[in-house]
This record gives structure tokens, C-alpha cells and sequence, in this order.
């Protein structure tokens, strides 16, 4: 992380000799109409909801040009269903490589790049709170990140790394705020127990990403991440990574990653410590506004202690979405075995979704 901070240093040297031109405004993003069927099979601790109807938006003001001295810059803010900041960034483009500062944004982890859907939202990802666990996100704070410039390394190869100096939640922070204090995610009055994905595990967080593709239809890429964290009671301090392969020929595209997640956890925890993540999955674009897909979605625990059993989630979906301009159309199918890691609880869920882009 010094390496990022000294490259930070000299970019924003640089920058304070030069002027910068009157920026571009620009205003993207979507509205999306939903309709939402879950129901339940399990025999027991069923789930059974009544049937939801919404609409919602996520839209994107932005800015950008150029210095004197050629170099860009980029600024945005997106405002999801609400009227305040929820995510920003500003970024400085540079043929050095690009620097940029974000505001609960700017996520490196790739747990879930393998995980394809033609509506656009993972199974693990849509109309149910099924808890599967995924790779820690520096997305969830305030960051600075470093990213390689394009075509420097052979086979596509880019490098990205990010450093959160707090962990505190970093919605809607400003200029001049302080950063939280450092986090312990352990109660004072006991000595067991684990904690899952929060925005603060740690007094600070790094993450760091590669992508390649090493050859024409061929992405693959690998991201880890962890926290600094010091307690003395502690067993295991919190770290993940992942990897993924995505391949795609003509109309028809494959991909399968993995994942493993290492909770902090006192030394007599007998809960769960980490999680064993693996997702697949299929596309194919039958024509220019028509597409379908498939996808499995595993996460297994493990426990401290071997007389806890695993218990292994899974969710598959089954999507297709029809696009016509800057209207899609879309509808999905997903099943839950195991929901929230407990043996025997089953759901499911059928979306019918419209969305158009502005």
C-alpha cells in the first residue's frame, strides 16, 4: 500500500502545475418495474410471502475532461432510489496508469464474475434474502485505488489494487471527514462467536485484482483481499479470494469460478469460520434481442470444531430477457436449497421484470 500512496503522491503533484478544462455533464442509468412470486417447499421453517409488485431506479450524474497536459479526469455520483449520494468516485487518467478515489464504490472482488443471467441479476442476487456468503468488497468503503494502464502488460493483462484506510461505512462521506475508529467485531463479554461480511472487520482493508486474456473468447481473473485486525483472542483474521474462467465462441458463453472466505474468529468459536464458494454458468444469445441463461451457485461452511456439521447452500436460476431498444424484458427462475445454511429449508422465486434505459 506505500507503493500505491508514493504513485498517489506524485500524480497529485502533477496535477496542482496544470489546469484543467470545463468538464462534460451527463446523466445515465435505468428504471426497472418488477413483479416477485416466492414460495417455499420445506417442510419445516417454511417461507411463504405474499406477492410483490415494485419499481425502482439507479441513475448516474456525471463529469469529465481533460488537462493541459492531456491527461483525463472522471467524476460521478449514483443516486438509487433516493434523492442522496449513495455511491461516487473522482479518477485521474494518466499514461501511468490511473489513480482514483471512491466514495462506497469501486468493488476489486470477482467471487461472482462466473455467475451469468440474462436478466441481469444473479440468483444469489435477486428477489430473496437467501444469505449466501460472498468475497469481501472494498466496494463497501471509502478507498484509493491504483489501476495499470491499458496494453502495458502482454495478454491483456491488468493489475488494480485498493486500500481503504478506514472501514467504516462510506456512504455518502464528504471532503474533510474523519475516518472511523478502529473496529472490533467481538463483544467485550464473550471469548466465541464469528461475524459475517460487514462494512468494518477491521481498523483498515486491502484488495487487489488481475484480469487477462490470454487468448481471443478466453477472460480469466483473481482478486483477494483482507483486513487489518488485532485482537488477541483472535483465530483467524479475516481474508478472501477468488478466482474465475469465462469463455465465449459465437452466441454461446461458459464460465466457472471459485471462492473461499476466512471469517474472524475467537479461538473457541463453534460456529462457522469460512466458506468454500463455486459458481457456474451458461449463456447463449439465440438473436440480437433475445438471450438465455443458466446458473449454479454453491457455498459450503466449515466449522472449528468437527463435531458441527457443513451444510452446503445452493441456488440455481434459469433467466431470459428480450430486449427491444432501450426496453428489456425479462423473467427468472431460482431455487434455494438450504437457505441461510440450514439443513431442509427450501424456497423459491419466479421475477417478471421490465426495464428501460435512459
Amino acid at each position: 500500500m506505500k507503493n500505491i500512496m508514493k504513485i498517489a503522491l506524485v500524480m497529485l503533484s502533477v496535477v496542482c502545475f496544470t489546469s484543467a478544462n470545463a468538464g462534460e455533464l451527463s446523466v445515465t442509468g435505468s428504471a426497472k418495474a418488477s413483479y416477485v412470486i416466492t414460495s417455499s417447499d420445506s417442510s419445516t421453517a417454511a417461507v411463504e410471502a405474499g406477492k410483490g409488485l415494485g419499481v425502482s431506479n439507479e441513475f448516474t450524474l456525471g463529469a469529465n475532461g481533460e488537462l493541459d497536459n492531456g491527461w483525463t479526469w472522471k467524476y460521478f455520483i449514483d443516486i438509487d432510489n433516493a434523492t442522496v449520494q449513495d455511491d461516487g468516485g473522482l479518477s485521474l487518467s494518466t499514461p501511468y496508469g490511473a489513480l482514483a478515489v471512491n466514495v462506497s464504490d469501486g468493488g476489486l472482488e470477482l467471487s461472482k464474475a462466473a455467475a451469468i443471467s440474462a436478466s441481469g441479476d444473479r440468483g444469489s442476487d435477486s428477489a430473496f434474502a437467501e444469505g449466501m456468503a460472498e468475497e469481501f468488497s472494498i466496494g463497501d468503503m471509502t478507498n484509493i485505488q491504483y489501476h495499470t494502464p491499458a496494453d502495458l502488460l502482454p495478454y491483456g493483462i491488468m493489475f488494480k489494487a485498493a486500500h481503504a484506510p478506514s472501514t467504516a461505512s462510506g456512504s455518502n462521506r464528504s471532503t474533510n471527514t474523519a475516518g472511523g475508529a478502529g473496529y472490533n467485531p467481538f463483544t467485550a463479554t464473550t471469548d466465541t462467536g464469528v461475524v459475517t461480511q460487514t462494512a468494518n472487520m477491521g481498523r483498515s482493508m486491502s484488495s487487489y485484482q488481475v484480469k487477462a486474456e490470454p487468448i481471443t473468447g478466453l477472460a480469466v481473473g483473481a482478486s483477494y483481499s483482507d483486513y487489518d485486525m488485532k485482537d488477541a483472542l483472535v483465530a483467524t483474521s479475516p481474508e478472501a479470494g477468488s478466482w474465475y474462467a469465462k469463455y465465449e465462441t459465437g452466441p454461446l458463453e461458459v464460465a466457472y469460478g471459485r471462492s473461499y472466505v476466512s471469517y474472524a474468529t475467537r479461538k473457541t468459536a463453534t460456529l462457522y469460520d469460512s466458506m468454500l464458494g463455486q459458481k457456474m454458468g451458461i449463456g447463449y444469445t439465440i438473436n440480437d434481442d433475445l438471450s438465455v441463461s443458466y446458473t449454479e451457485e454453491k457455498s459450503e461452511t466449515s466449522h472449528m470444531l468437527a463435531t458441527t456439521a457443513d451444510v452446503e447452500m445452493k441456488v440455481t436460476q434459469m433467466a431470459a430477457a428480450y430486449t427491444m431498444g432501450g426496453m428489456t424484458v425479462s423473467l427468472s427462475s431460482q431455487s434455494y436449497d438450504n437457505v441461510n445454511y440450514t439443513s431442509g429449508v427450501n424456497a423459491k422465486s419466479h421475477i417478471l421484470g421490465v426495464a428501460m434505459a435512459f
